[in-house]
């Protein structure tokens, strides 16, 4: 496949090295994640993927993911993990911790890229260089060849992430970049702007739309529920607004600290967006709040809201 010439506004292509593919197969698959990840299974479909999050017993997070299915029949269903680097091998571990009984294969598929392109007229693009073009809605998914494409919100403009182990594209910015998109969407990040020590309830899971509260029992639910059903849930994760760049974390304080900044991009001169964890009642109140060198900050919306 040979990379086409472009006849509009360039795009922003980059290699996400920060993120790895983990795959998991066999003729039980959905039937043995539905009992290990926090959302739904039978939401997910070949043009629909799902972001969720698997836990341990106490309700941790292992690690959250996106998850696409990528090949089906009536005897053998493949699925696809896009997933933290960080935490792919802790992923493949815990599913693979609960398959006795399942034929199963899981792993880390080591030689598949993951390429995001971001800009105007993201699909324009794509469909002229030969690529998959999925639906405009969130995290559609589309097949093309043996390259897979995902509609993501981590984008300041429009953004399809594609997975395969050739990507034919010629890569003209960093990670670094592409992450400022991220930023302003407000999309929270695990290792960055939280860690498996918090319950992902409290890092926006249900506002993300990665947690079901109505498909029955998975490993590390009696906590979740319990959290949400008795109001557990104290803190969130919320995009914040300043006008000045600050070194990260960044403590947020009313009368004392409440909170810090864990992300920040910026969107124009002298206008910054960040994510910050705060407590929930704070930001209801309507308090003031402030950095450690007096800078005010706003809060705009909860994260995935």
């Amino acid at each position: 496949m040979t990379l086409k010439r472009q006849q509009h506004r360039p795009m922003n292509i980059a290699k996400r090295m920060a993120f790895d593919i983990v795959k998991a197969s066999g003729e039980n698959i959905l039937t043995y994640l539905q009992g290990q990840i926090t959302q739904d299974i039978k939401l997910l479909s070949e043009g629909q993927a799902l972001y969720a999050a698997i836990l341990s017993s106490q309700g941790k997070a292992v690690t959250d993911f996106y998850l696409l299915q990528t090949q089906a029949d009536k005897n053998w269903v493949e699925v696809m993990f896009l997933c933290s680097s960080e935490q792919s091998l802790a992923l493949v571990e815990r599913l693979r911790m609960f398959a006795m009984g399942y034929e199963l294969r899981i792993g880390k598929v080591s030689s598949w890229q993951v390429v995001s392109v971001q800009g105007e007229n993201v699909d324009a693009f794509l469909a002229v260089n030969n690529l998959p073009v999925p639906k405009q809605k969130v995290l559609a998914a589309q097949q093309q060849g043996d390259v897979f494409a995902l509609r993501m919100l981590e984008s300041s403009t429009d953004g399809v992430w594609l997975m395969g182990a050739d990507i034919p594209l010629e890569v003209n910015t960093d990670e670094a970049t592409m992450e400022n998109g991220r930023v302003l969407q407000g999309i929270p990040r695990l290792g960055v702007d939280w860690t498996q020590k918090l319950h992902p309830l409290n890092a926006n899971l249900v506002e993300r739309n990665g947690v079901s509260f109505d498909k029955g029992c998975y490993v590390g639910q009696e906590v979740t529920s319990r959290m949400q059903w008795r109001g557990g849930i104290k803190k969130k994760l919320y995009r914040v607004q300043l006008n000045r760049v600050v070194s990260l974390p960044c403590p947020l304080l009313t009368t004392v600290k409440v909170g810090e900044i864990t992300s920040l991009a910026k969107r124009k001169d002298d206008e910054y967006v960040g994510i910050a964890l705060l407590p929930i009642e704070v930001v209801e109140a309507g308090k003031a709040l402030k950095t450690e060198q007096d800078l005010d900050v706003k809060v705009l919306d909860a994260c995935g809201a």
